[in-house]
């Protein structure tokens, strides 16, 4: 997909469209004359799809790890798949704030670094690198990381009294080194920032929202017309998942933990309650049966390297998650189908799993790993 050429207004527009760094670019954005409204309006579109491609960036490898988990009815299942409908809301929320004011996200484009194994976008958390793998230490370990909050509220265990410690971020060959963790919250609070300076801009624009092109349904909960809306949303998406300043097990209520607190519940195999005044993990919450997939390969599977099965699969997989990208882009584009292309999303979001949960169990040859989709945009 070619990207068209764009004629910006002047040097600080062209410059915005060319920085992919969050940090920088909320740097930019604070470079902006007072009264040069049309250069912040600019800037926020930028800020905002760049909020998207990272919300969008976690769906890939949380599905490919609650797939691999045989039974889907377990709590842990249902658990992580709440976590992706709700990535999937943040995400439709932060659409809905592009088209409100005359934007359109991007998300479909092939260099566009939504590949992996690869780092979150935008230069958030250089330290971490994700792989599509299956649900283990090293995957779990990851997602806490990458829904970490600014922070961790003490939760003890039951049994032993002892202050529960998250340990240190996996290496690139999935091992989780010894220690305790090292409490830089610097990504986090890049993610938070984000949110914070597209809040800001807002506040202080307070401009009209078109509320025709946003979409309400399964995938948003609601349009937005003001710029409280907004902050109401930004509020909701900061306490559920990244970005969040300082979130405990109750801030969101017990039965419904934040993202961070849902995938430390799967590492350490307990639940977290609250007694009294204090957070333990107590009650056993066992790591459900999976199916042991390999780490997909840079680029993923190739058509010389494996079966005609295989390849049927992982192929037919590629292109429905493409359609899948594309159908969420043309929900919200300036001249796209509204919701009609979201309902085309939903249901071939449905069809991913018709082919990955067979390809999950097709054995690698010399290997003791199977295979898995590798969620590549065609």
């Amino acid at each position: 997909m070619e990207i068209p050429t764009i004629n910006f207004k002047n040097k600080f527009q062209e410059q915005a469209s060319k920085i992919d760094n969050v940090q920088e670019l909320i740097a930019h954005s604070k470079n902006v004359d007072t009264d040069e409204q049309e250069d912040k309006m600019f800037v926020l579109k930028e800020l905002l799809n760049n909020a998207v491609i990272l919300e969008f960036a976690t769906i890939p490898i949380y599905l490919q790890a609650m797939w691999t988990i045989k039974d889907n009815k377990c709590e842990v299942a249902k658990s992580i798949r709440n976590i992706f409908q709700e990535e999937m809301l943040h995400m439709a929320m932060v659409c809905n704030m592009i088209a409100g004011i005359g934007g359109e996200p991007k998300i479909y484009n092939t260099k566009n670094k939504l590949s992996f194994p690869s780092g979150l976008p935008g230069g958030v958390h250089p330290k971490l690198f994700l792989y599509l793998e299956g649900l283990n230490d090293s995957s779990l370990r990851n997602f806490m990381e990458i829904e970490l909050p600014e922070e961790i509220a003490d939760i003890y265990d039951y049994d032993s009294g002892e202050l529960v410690d998250i340990g240190n971020i996996c290496d690139q060959n999935g091992v989780i080194p010894k220690g305790k963790f090292d409490k830089d919250h610097s990504h986090n609070a890049t993610i938070g920032e984000l949110y914070d300076r597209i809040n800001e801009l807002f506040q202080e624009l307070q401009p009209k929202m078109n509320v025709e092109r946003q979409l309400a349904g399964p995938l948003s909960w609601w349009v937005m017309a003001d710029a409280k809306s907004v902050s109401k949303a930004i509020d909701m998406i900061k306490e559920q998942g990244e970005g969040s300043e300082n979130v405990t097990p109750a801030s969101t209520g017990m039965d419904n933990l934040a993202h961070f607190y849902r995938f430390w519940e799967v590492f350490y195999q307990k639940k977290i309650v609250q007694e009294g005044d204090k957070y333990y993990f107590k009650g056993a919450n066992p790591r459900p049966e999976t199916y042991t997939i390999a780490r997909i390969p840079k680029g993923g599977y190739k058509e010389a390297d494996v079966s005609p099965e295989v390849w049927h699969l992982t192929n037919s997989f590629d292109e429905v998650y493409t359609d899948l990208v594309k159908f969420l882009e043309d929900a919200w584009a300036i001249d796209g189908r509204g919701q009609a292309a979201l309902v085309n999303a939903v249901e071939v979001m449905f069809k991913l799993e018709q082919y990955a949960l067979p390809l999950m169990k097709i054995p690698i040859p010399g290997k003791s790993e199977n295979y898995g989709p590798s969620f590549r945009l065609i």
